[in-house]
């Protein structure tokens, strides 16, 4: 009998299988229609119901939303869009609850919602409001230029009195008449009462413009009776001190002006313009409360409705659910049939089909382990049967694969050798990359060193022009450049200490700096870059800052300066402010100053302000104005920052503005070691012989300036050959050598000179960051080592240790005064004089009451505070008491400190500035 093929085995067994599949298919498909037409009722019913209740669910909301944004509203575009939304929104919710109020079966009348009434009227008082808001913003700004026109008229009148109460004195002096008393009376009781009267009246107006600028702020009806009754007295006031303006014609447009200041006061003025914005925005937010409350008695409603149809509908559903379980149960004993009968055929097939797969399964698994053993036997003539014998086939191969396994052994040991030897040639590579790395170093030391040598020109060009200006608006300018140059000097010197270092890291380099130089730096940038575009320049320094901090003082000038740059650049008109202020951390007692950099440009959304620290990284506003740049300074900025351990955050508002601010820990610093390296004392003579050697005409040139500015007579050698020369034919008090000369070594040539019987003061000049050290000093045979550029502080120093120099007086002392108020202001300079006149009676008492190093300390920490001010006799006193503290010394300082003392209190007055805290005087 012939046997039956596999495949019709298999086919008769599916076949079997997929007719009770069918079965079970069928009637499940009945039971699923059933089911599916009632939920379909059920659906048609609730589902227009829930959609309704959540449509009204979701445009509550957006009425919330909008009743809300009306409220913020700032534009009559604004307003009209906003006020159509939300009508629109209210006539949704009005007639969603009646259709769902139409479909609940416990439907009642409707009643009508003042919504819409309450919406018209939010919207007639919002145009109200801003019609105001317009009015009021405009008056705002017409009291702002009639306020700086009246400062400016009674700065002008201040000026007009000091200047008579000036022209009194010099008439006391030089007059003809014995009896001076009339002239004094006069003075004291006219001239010196007036000029009391007119700086009352500069403070009365500030006061005022600093009420006025409250007024916006102000909410409550009382706290605007309040301002407004605070402005009338002060205007009051200030309307009693016009009489004593010096000129008709000033007191005539004084008091028009205050009479406008007074127009603000009225009914139609700034404070009654204020109060009827304020009740105007008090009606819109009850109108938006009352709206809430009529939307939410509507949605309620619609709540309702909604809980009816759902009722109906779970009532409906459990009637359906206990029809379906009784088709389910009967559902059920069908497929329990199927699975018997589906049984019976598995346990066929696992008979017929599955155990002679598993054998032949269990016989592929024993070849491919390299168990061939003997031949299978062929089961049947079906496809299981051809599988038994293709299996024998693989068994003969596979035998056949063992004998040339051998062969592919040696092959792989062949192919080891060749990876070897790529590995070979791989480090080769590396070595080679690592080489490349390294010369890209050394060409990055080098260029630095490089960029040095012209920098040290422009350097000390820039220093003798700045010291030899003088007009006070082109020496600002020379000391800006200069200390952008400086500050870019030191940027290079980071450059150079990074390329020679061994590792990549961005190490600081804290050093002593006063803070006011630091802000009064930054304060130059800013004004010269405002200038050209016609911009407010503000920098504000607040009191009781330390005068000096230990910091990395490269790394803070780098970051404002990219700031300020970026501030400047994106602000087309207003103003760009720097204010310095400072804190304590309560962990350590250390001092935080925080930078802020605030302008009144383009502003950022909030998705720039999420990447502007991002390399390349610009908003679209700068962009579609076309501001230049490539995106780097904020991503540099960042980098900077993290090194200091710092943080960098920022503020913005499109079209209002952006605030970036620098928050930086820092330590105390010694006002002794944060000097003034360009601070030089020129009306010293020294009359001292100087040899500078160097093959740079610049650096000749630079050198030479210094020197003769220190009464000093130069001499030029560009070789250290023509040196030698030189020192035969004329003996030299002191010699300034290069280290890098054309012909030989600058230690050559000290080692030369040093030979010499009567041998000069020998100081080396140096481009390369080469530290003042004894054994460096040692190494090239010299007394000092000074780094390129020349430090006149410096050079000033070495002189001084050939021969003293005599002190500077009083002009000298009120240079001094006159730059800290150029640079910090009237007020912030003031308080530092004071500090130190304060201090001075403490510090000279340790100086003469201590000894040993507690004395030299004293009088180092002193000595730098006086420096500050250009008191040079006294610092000279103070230098000897650190040499060699014997009586002589002891007896100077205590006579000068008192001189000095007077001296700086005379030119306190004669600057303007006051000697007590509070002083009107």
């Amino acid at each position: 009998m012939r046997q039956t093929r596999f495949d019709t085995r298999l086919i008769q067994i599916l076949s079997a299988m997929a007719v009770l599949a069918i079965m079970v298919g069928v009637a499940a498909i009945a039971v699923n229609r059933y089911l599916v037409r009632s939920q379909s009722e059920l659906v048609e019913t609730n589902l227009p119901a829930m959609q309704l209740a959540s449509r009204i669910g979701e445009t509550t909301e957006v009425v919330g939303t909008l009743a809300t944004a009306f409220v913020q509203a700032d534009t009559p575009e604004d307003l009209e869009q906003i006020t159509s939304a939300l009508e629109a929104a209210v006539s949704k919710i009005e007639v969603g609850s009646r259709e769902l109020e139409g479909i609940s079966p416990l439907s009642s009348g409707a009643t009508p919602s003042r919504a819409a009434e309450i919406v018209s009227r939010m919207a007639e008082n919002g145009h109200e409001k801003l019609r105001l808001s317009r009015h009021y913003t405009q008056a705002g700004a017409e009291l702002a230029l009639l306020g700086t026109r009246l400062e400016s008229l009674i700065e002008a009148e201040v000026d007009l009195a000091r200047l008579r109460i000036t022209a009194s004195i010099v008439g006391l002096y030089t007059g003809q008449e014995t009896d001076a008393r009339p002239l004094l009376d006069k003075l004291a009781d006219q001239h010196f009462f007036a000029f009391e009267r007119l700086t009352e009246l500069a403070r009365m107006v500030d006061a005022i413009r600093l009420k006025l600028q409250l007024v916006p702020d102000a909410v409550a009806p009382d706290e605007i009776a309040r301002l407004g009754t605070e402005l009338g007295n002060q205007i009051k006031l200030a309307t009693g001190r016009i009489v004593y303006l010096p000129t008709g014609s000033a007191r005539k447009e004084v008091a028009s002006l205050m009479q406008s200041y007074q127009d603000a006061l009225a009914v139609d003025g700034l404070i009654g313009l204020q109060r009827k914005r304020i009740g105007l925005q008090t009606a819109i937010a009850t109108d938006s409360e009352n709206l809430r409350s009529v939307i939410s008695k509507l949605s309620e409603r619609a709540r309702q409705a909604r809980d009816a149809v759902q009722k109906d509908g779970l009532e409906r559903i459990a009637a359906a659910q206990k029809r379906a379980s009784q088709i389910t149960a009967a559902l059920l004993g069908l497929v329990i049939a199927a699975v018997a009968a589906g049984a019976v055929l598995w346990l066929y097939a696992r008979k017929q089909l599955v155990a002679r797969l598993g054998n032949l399964s269990r016989r592929i698994v024993s070849v491919a382990g390299g168990d061939y053993g003997a031949p299978v036997v062929i089961s049947g003539h079906d496809e299981i049967g051809r599988m038994e014998k293709a299996l024998n086939i693989l068994r003969r191969r596979a035998k056949d694969a063992e004998r040339l396994r051998g062969n592919l052994e040696e092959a792989v040991i062949a192919r080891t050798g060749d990876v070897v030897a790529e590995m070979k040639a791989s480090d080769t590579a590396r070595s080679k990359a690592e080489a490349a790395d390294r010369s890209k170093t050394e060409f990055l030391a080098r260029m630095s060193h490089e960029i040095r040598t012209p920098l040290n020109g422009i350097i000390g060009m820039l220093d003798l022009l700045e010291a030899d200006e003088q007009d006070p608006a082109l020496k600002a300018r020379a000391y800006a450049a200069l200390s952008s140059a400086s500050a870019l000097l030191d940027i290079t010197n980071d450059i150079l200490n990074y390329a020679g270092s061994e590792d990549s890291e961005n190490r600081g380099n804290p050093v002593h700096f006063q803070l006011r130089d630091l802000v009064g730096q930054m304060g130059h940038q800013l004004q010269s870059l405002t200038l050209q575009k016609k911009l407010e320049a503000v920098v504000d320094l607040s009191e009781g800052a330390p005068l000096a901090l230990f910091g990395d003082v490269v790394k803070i000038r780098q970051i404002l300066g990219n700031l300020i740059s970026n501030a400047v650049k994106y602000t087309k008109r207003g103003s760009v402010t720097l204010s310095v202020d400072h804190a304590v951390d309560a962990q350590n007692g250390h001092p935080v100053i925080s930078f802020s950099i605030a302008d009144t440009g383009v502003g950022m959304t909030q998705d720039a302000i999420a990447h502007a620290f991002d390399a390349y990284m610009r908003t679209d506003a700068a962009q579609r104005a076309g501001i230049e740049g490539m995106g780097l300074g904020l991503a540099i900025s960042r980098n900077l920052t993290e090194a200091l351990g710092a943080a960098l955050t920022v503020e913005s508002e499109p079209g209002v503005g952006s605030r970036f601010t620098l928050t930086v820990p820092l330590e105390l610093g010694d006002p002794a070691l944060a000097g003034d390296d360009a601070e030089v004392t020129p009306d010293i003579t020294r009359n001292q012989s100087v040899l500078v050697i160097d093959d740079h005409a610049v650096n000749l040139m630079v050198a030479r300036g210094y020197l003769e500015r220190l009464g000093c007579r130069v001499r030029e050698a560009e070789t250290g050959a023509a040196a030698l020369k030189a020192t035969e034919e004329q003996r030299f008090d002191l010699v300034l050598i290069d280290l890098d000369l054309p012909d030989m070594r600058g230690e050559e040539v000290a080692a030369l000179l040093g030979q010499m019987s009567d041998t000069p003061t020998l100081v080396a000049l140096t481009a390369y960051l080469l530290d003042d050290t004894a054994e460096n000093r040692a190494k090239l045979g010299v007394s000092r080592v000074l780094q390129k550029p020349m430090s006149p502080r410096a050079l000033a120093e070495v002189l001084d240790g050939i021969s003293r120099a005599e002190p500077i007086g009083r002009s000298t002392v009120l240079e001094s005064l006159r730059e800290d108020i150029s640079d910090l202001g009237v007020e912030t300079t003031g308080l530092i004089v004071r500090e130190f006149l304060s201090d001075l009676p403490v510090a000279v008492e340790a100086v003469l009451t201590t000894s040993g190093k507690d004395q030299k300390k004293a009088a180092h920490k002193l000595k730098g505070a006086a420096a500050n001010f250009r008191l040079e006799a006294f610092c000279e006193a103070l230098m000897r008491v650190e040499e060699a503290a014997d009586d002589e010394a002891l007896k100077a300082v205590k006579r000068l400190a008192s001189e000095a003392a007077s001296t700086l209190e005379a030119a306190m007055k004669e600057t303007g500035l006051q000697t007590d805290a509070g002083s009107t005087k």
